[in-house]
């Protein structure tokens, strides 16, 4: 059983003891997101749109990096 800890630094740092992802068996198994920055850090506080449009660029980043 392979396990591999998926992590890039074009999506937020994990809080707490997590992973950003995990890929185990074929499978993908990716950690929440909240609306921040990768970069500066800045949690979106913009609208809804804006929040949303930050949540999946970090679950695209992670999805590349996987």
């Amino acid at each position: 059983m392979a396990r591999k800890i998926i992590y890039t630094d074009d999506a937020p740092e994990p809080i707490g003891p997590y992973s950003q992802a995990v890929y185990i068996n074929g499978m993908l198994f990716v950690s929440g997101q909240i609306p921040i920055d990768a970069f500066s850090g800045a949690l979106i506080k913009d609208g809804i749109v804006e929040e949303t449009e930050q949540v999946m660029q970090n679950l695209k980043a992670i999805l590349l990096a996987a």
